[in-house]
């Protein structure tokens, strides 16, 4: 008879349930510390971006660059309206990508333009016709050059490619029903919208109220209308419902009649 294997047996056990407690205890550590690191990771994945939309009001190179003292400072990617009286890559220097047509008046009004610091790559300019030009049954304000959609696509430092598109609706006097060149641009928006592939951003002058569309833009892309509470309110974004939006305000008045709108999205990795 031997009275020591039950005291062995017992310490055995004592220390296999030590070793076990010490391998919870880390991995508990550890799954805390990977837990922590989540939200870190999610909040570098979600690219933060400022756009500004902003109408140039036909003038030329001195008034612009003069614009640009605002609206530079505040954005990575700029949406450009009525910009026919200006080539915006001679007057802006290296750290922006000009996104412009110059061939011609009609082609020239809309444009993209992004900070290069603020992205990855960035694409081809593409020009989508928006409406034909038109007289708008108005002798007496006179009608409309042939209206295109700006559309550059644009590689975010986080991997994430969206797709950037400067517009200008026509008028208020184009706007009288069905086959009037509001009406038809409208439709080419909604279709040009519905079969975007990337995450999209619209920034125009809507020439309407952002988010009081009468012809449901929004409601026919799914797109979020996104536009000032107070002012003009014409002046504003279409944006994916995967984009977070947030800080939508007016800056600074500049030369324009119309005054910039900025915003912040957060665009979320692939």
């Amino acid at each position: 008879m031997s009275p020591r294997p039950a005291p062995l047996i017992q310490r055995a056990g004592t220390l296999a349930v030590a070793v076990l407690a010490v391998v919870a205890a880390s991995s508990a550590a550890i799954a805390s510390v990977r837990s922590a690191d989540v939200p870190k990771a999610a909040a570098a994945a979600n690219e933060q971006l400022r756009v500004v939309t902003a109408n140039l009001a036909f003038r030329g190179p001195d008034a612009v660059r003069n614009d640009w003292n605002t609206i530079g400072p505040n954005a990575d990617i700029v949406f450009v309206q009525e910009a026919k009286n200006v080539r915006l890559r001679d007057i802006l220097g290296d750290a922006w990508a000009v996104r412009q047509d110059t061939s011609s008046d009609d082609r020239q009004g809309s444009a993209v333009v992004i900070r290069k610091s603020a992205v990855k790559s960035v694409g081809d300019l593409l020009l989508v016709k928006g409406t034909d030009a038109s007289s708008c049954n108005n002798a007496e304000e006179g009608g409309i050059m042939t209206r295109w959609i700006a559309r550059v696509d644009v590689q975010l430092n986080n991997g994430r490619w969206i797709r950037a598109a400067s517009l200008h609706m026509p008028p208020p006097r184009c706007q009288y029903g069905l086959g009037s060149p509001f009406a038809v641009m409208a439709d080419n928006v909604v279709a040009f919208a519905n079969r975007s592939d990337p995450l999209l951003v619209l920034g125009a002058d809507w020439n309407k109220v952002v988010d009081a569309d009468p012809n449901e833009i929004g409601a026919r892309t799914g797109l979020k209308p996104r536009g000032p509470d107070t002012g003009p309110r014409i002046d504003g974004f279409y944006v994916s419902p995967a984009i977070t939006t947030n800080d939508l305000h007016y800056l600074a008045q500049t030369g324009s009649d119309h005054r910039p709108v900025q915003m912040t999205i957060g665009v979320p990795a692939p």
